[in-house]
């Protein structure tokens, strides 16, 4: 547990919460030595030329070769496109394309914004606004495959920028790459680590999304500490769906990989459990990120041996319910493991990983119910949510983050930072504790409670209670709505595989909830699916706007 300047250090604890200062001060002591992005990847590339880099179901894959000489020869066609805009948009999904772009503007020492595609139009124009966006990169090919097609100016499409590149132009790209110094074409000039890397929005779950500022050192400093709690070498190999306008996909399945000298492949589809479960069977990958909603998808299409090389199963973005963490664990032979992640924190904060044992010594990486210890360089505390006094372990309370990871601040946006930080850590939203162990509980987020009667009701408590009554997940969400005696009810959302309305009604009246905590009878709403995000986290402000919708509340 965290202790303050000058408080007393007791036992194990004090010492843990020393241990976690220490790591956050080395971290940040690397800052003045760091290279960017692009250089570290170009320095990757030349060590690992004919190593194969990332590939895509589409059928494409490139060395680290061919890939570091493709990204120089696309930056030096976008730069004509884009001159000298410092934020350059890219609409793609994850695939070879999506990862050459976001390397040859960072080569170039501009920052890729990769917009979120699934969002609403009046989402992706915000973002585009926000940035002062001129020009975004995209494909014909995709742009038909989205149901509604965002207004994208300064569209350049990336089929467009490959299709005709000269023999001349491949041949200079190529000379660079593999020859001229980095620091003559790779180093951006007057680099600084605090530099702006990318800018990520929230996904808007509850609000206009807001866009956090990423540096080099904070996607660095994350990367470093993945690398180390995941032990990756360059046998590795990782598979994932999540695109790269998910803080995840940017950090874990973009940069990850090609920093580290390991191979990654992609697929546009998350919830394409069947061509996921043959993308990991035929690339043998090790590493798979997905979200527990993605991971429902694979349980019901992949087959037992599809998964056999898995060495790790990572998910994050929703709780992870024991039920689907046993089904998976018995039908694969590997227990998907809980991570917690905040897209202003680059984004990992904590992660649940095997037990490991070292010359006798074992060391516990997982506990049931836990999102994990803190990975390296990240300090967790856990505070009164109105006095913001540290509690002590096990008592729960607001969840507060701080490192090399925490983000710039939110682009154009002052006071969304000042309200989101205090004293330079980073205020979660999220309920939860610190065990004695120093694993981190998330109870619910702060934005998942009403005040009823006096009383702060957690969504999720009355969540659990009938997913454990029905035996299964992801059928029924909780959120509110006004009411004018009680300033807010609660309303159950569910879909038709949750069973009929009376039903649920009847199984929470039966259940050991606080009376306050049980909806209405008439507070149960009926849909075909739940609204989910992008990133397969559920729509909180969709989810509201369909109990106002169906119980008639203007």
């Amino acid at each position: 547990l965290w202790c303050a300047p000058g408080s007393a250090v007791r036992g194990a604890l004090g010492v843990r919460g020393g241990v976690m200062e220490l790591s956050c001060a080395c971290f940040d002591a690397r800052n003045p030595r760091r290279r960017s992005l692009g250089e570290l990847f170009a320095r990757t590339a030349r060590e690992n030329w004919r190593r194969p880099a990332f590939a895509d179901t589409g059928g494409r894959a490139l060395s680290y070769g061919r890939a570091l000489s493709a990204a120089a020869a696309l930056s030096a066609r976008l730069r004509a496109h884009s001159k000298d805009a410092p934020m350059v948009g890219v609409c793609l999904p994850p695939t070879v394309g999506a990862a050459l772009v976001n390397l040859a503007l960072a080569l170039d020492g501009r920052a890729p914004v990769n917009l979120n595609y699934t969002a609403s139009p009046d989402g992706i124009r915000s973002a585009i606004e926000q940035c002062g966006i001129g020009t975004v990169v995209t494909s014909r090919a995709f742009l038909e495959k989205l149901p509604v097609v965002p207004e994208l100016p300064g569209a350049v499409y990336v089929e467009d920028l490959l299709a005709d590149l000269s023999a001349a132009e491949k041949r200079r790209a190529f000379l660079k790459a593999r020859f001229l110094p980095l620091r003559l074409w790779a180093r951006p000039t007057g680099f600084s680590a605090d530099r702006l890397a990318t800018v990520i929005f929230s996904s808007g779950s509850t609000g206009e999304p807001k866009g956090a500022m990423l540096s080099h050192h904070n996607v660095l400093s994350n990367l470093e500490a993945l690398r180390i709690v995941f032990r990756v070498t360059r046998q590795d190999n990782i598979c994932s769906a999540l695109p790269f306008f998910h803080s995840l996909g940017f950090a874990g399945t973009l940069w990850l990989p090609l920093l580290s000298g390991f191979s990654a492949v992609y697929h546009t589809n998350p919830l394409d459990g069947e061509t996921i479960a043959r993308t990991v069977r035929e690339h043998r990958s090790t590493l798979l990120i997905a979200t527990p909603t993605f991971l429902m998808a694979y349980l019901r299409r992949a087959k037992a041996e599809d998964f056999a090389t898995l060495r790790l199963v990572v998910t994050g973005a929703e709780k992870l319910k024991s039920r689907l963490a046993d089904a998976f664990e018995e039908k694969f032979g590997i227990r998907p493991l809980e991570g917690y992640r905040a897209t202003e924190l680059s984004p990992v904060i904590s992660l649940s990983l095997p037990d490991v044992e070292i010359d006798g010594v074992r060391q516990i990486g997982s506990r049931d119910g836990s999102v994990g210890l803190p990975v390296p360089g990240v300090v967790v505390k856990v505070v009164d949510p109105e006095s913001f006094i540290p509690l002590p372990a096990g008592e729960t309370g607001l969840i507060l983050v701080k490192g090399p990871n925490l983000m710039l601040g939110y682009l154009g946006r002052p006071e969304k930072t000042a309200e989101a930080m205090s004293e330079g850590w980073y205020v979660t939203g999220d309920i939860g504790r610190l065990d004695r162990s120093g694993f981190l509980h998330i109870t619910d987020r702060l934005a998942r409670f009403s005040k009823i009667g006096g009383e702060m009701i957690p969504h999720g408590a009355v969540e659990d209670s009938l997913h454990a009554a029905l035996s299964q997940t992801g059928v029924v969400a909780v959120t509110s709505v006004p009411d004018e005696k009680r300033g807010e009810r609660l309303v159950v959302v569910h879909t038709h595989a949750a069973g009929d309305s009376e039903t649920l009604h009847r199984l929470l009246a039966g259940s050991d909830l606080p009376n306050l905590w049980k909806p209405g009878r008439d507070c149960y709403v009926a849909v075909e699916t739940l609204p989910l995000l992008g990133s397969g986290k559920l729509d909180l402000k969709g989810l509201r706007a369909l109990a106002l919708a169906a119980l008639s509340i203007g």
